[in-house]
């Protein structure tokens, strides 16, 4: 896989921000770009420099068309958020949107090419990490950080380029690298689904145990953070008793933020938020930020809308209805502020982007845990666990004030409307529709400008291997996903 080997022996260490104009493009922007390579020993060769490589893979995930890119991606391939149609989004997502992405996709491209990245540089780790001039403590819990972050980055990977684990664990996934690729190896084949399961859950297990439990930072792998991938994890996996249990270890120390902490903008931690990226002024994403393209201002990219039927779905004394409140300009009254219907859809107002483009963006919080929990127990029978978890999130919102009557099927599509009315904009309507095996369909829909039904376990539910790797690794061109 020559695509993944060209990483085999430097390391990313540092970025610089650059200013750069795109042709055809609405904003200019920051993009983050590596500026510094070492090779891989000597990375390894000092503790400031085993601190730094360690940043570096850190900093990779931060790259605009990565893991911002996956997480708005995820949004408009599900059926409650959509991107406008027309010229003024400059055709960001709109391939996404309509499932039209080819080989030659650049997003795809990006998935797949940086998800390589990291786990290449981790793959550094775990080979030069046991030599390195520091204390084994240290050696074990820089290694346990490693393999935290290859394990989330395969898991985005397989979930993007692979059948969903419930449709078919049999069937292709990724490649598994373990360890850096030498020039003269054989390049690697797709392991199966289930393998690939299997190696993300060995590497989490091991980052759980020997990570130090004293990490107090968001934003790096910490036990909380791990816990909540795992709950993840298992949820996509169907196992229910594991994915409950995680999710209250995750939860367990991060207690739920008020109600009006929902409403100030997601770009500033608050009690429940479990991982995140830190985005710095001097080091962000600028107009390719997520909030940017969900601001109702026109201040960023502000191409995102949500559904009548979504919007609808929240009830007047929601309180995260207020998400949708938009005043009549950035600076106006408070008294301004009304729900506003823009194109095909509602403008959002989840997100802040008037007042800086340096928002950090929040990954794992305990309101995914709370519904993870409820949509496990209530799929193991427990109803009565399954309505206290939910009934959190509902108090919190002021929508309930005791637990739900409903029970069996009505109760399980309850708490995923929950999720749906929760977690938008954070990247999991699309894989919730994959792992529950209800595919997208937007049939009957008055609004949506791109009409698609797609089947569970449809090809076009699966992205295509990106031709740049088909060419450099001839292996995987018998295993290119159906229908590309």
């Amino acid at each position: 896989m020559r695509n993944i080997k060209i990483y085999k022996t430097a390391l990313y260490t540092g970025v610089m921000l650059l200013l750069v104009s795109i042709t055809s493009c609405k904003k200019e922007f920051l993009e983050v770009t590596p500026t510094q390579q070492i090779n891989a020993k000597d990375a390894f060769s000092s503790g400031a420099k085993i601190q730094a490589a360690m940043t570096g893979i850190y900093d990779l995930t931060t790259f605009s068309g990565y893991t911002n890119n996956m997480l708005l991606s995820a949004d408009v391939k599900g059926n409650d958020v959509m991107v406008v149609s027309g010229s003024a989004n400059y055709n960001r997502f709109v391939a996404q949107y309509q499932f039209i992405e080819t080989v030659n996709n650049s997003d795809v491209g990006n998935w797949w090419e940086y998800s390589y990245k990291v786990i290449s540089n981790a793959n550094q780790f775990v080979q030069y990490i046991p030599d390195a001039p520091i204390s084994d403590a240290l050696k074990t819990e820089y290694l346990a950080e490693a393999r935290a972050l290859r394990a989330y980055t395969y898991f985005w990977l397989v979930r993007w380029f692979a059948q969903p684990y419930t449709v078919n664990p049999e069937g292709l996934g990724v490649p598994i690298l373990k360890k850096p690729l030498l020039p003269t190896e054989v390049s690697p084949s797709r392991d199966k689904i289930k393998d690939v399961y299997a190696f993300i859950i060995d590497d989490l297990k091991y980052a759980e145990t020997n990570l130090p439990t004293n990490r107090t930072s968001i934003y790096r792998m910490s036990t909380a953070a791990i816990q909540g991938i795992l709950a993840r994890v298992y949820l996509t996996m169907g196992n229910w008793t594991e994915a409950s249990r995680y999710a209250k270890l995750a939860r367990a120390a991060k207690p739920l933020s008020t109600a009006a902490a929902l409403l100030t903008g997601f770009n500033n931690p608050t009690s429940e938020w479990i991982y995140a990226i830190n985005v710095r002024t001097d080091d962000n994403q600028g107009f390719l930020a997520v909030s940017s393209f969900y601001d109702p201002y026109n201040v960023g990219y502000s191409s995102f809308r949500v559904t009548d039927d979504f919007f609808n779905s929240f009830a007047a004394i929601d309180e995260r209805k207020k998400q949708f409140l938009v005043k009549s300009s950035p600076t106006a009254a408070a008294s301004t502020a009304t729900y506003r219907r823009r194109g095909e859809g509602y403008l959002i107002n989840k997100f802040d982007f008037t007042t800086t483009n340096a928002n950090n963006q929040v990954l794992v919080r305990s309101s995914e845990m709370y519904l993870i929990e409820a949509e496990a127990e209530a799929r193991l029978g427990n109803e009565p666990a399954a309505k206290q978890a939910l009934l959190a999130i509902q108090q919190r919102a002021g929508v309930a004030t005791a637990v739900s009557a409903n029970t069996g099927d009505a109760l399980i599509e309850e708490i995923l409307l929950e999720r749906n009315k929760e977690l938008y904009g954070e990247g999991h309507k699309f894989f919730d529709l994959l792992r529950t095996k209800k595919g997208v369909n937007r049939t009957g829909s008055t609004v949506h400008w791109k009409i698609v039904n797609f089947p569970p376990g449809d090809n076009r539910l699966v992205s295509p291997i990106p031709q740049s790797e088909l060419d450099a690794n001839p292996v995987l061109k018998p295993q290119q996903n159906p229908g590309y």
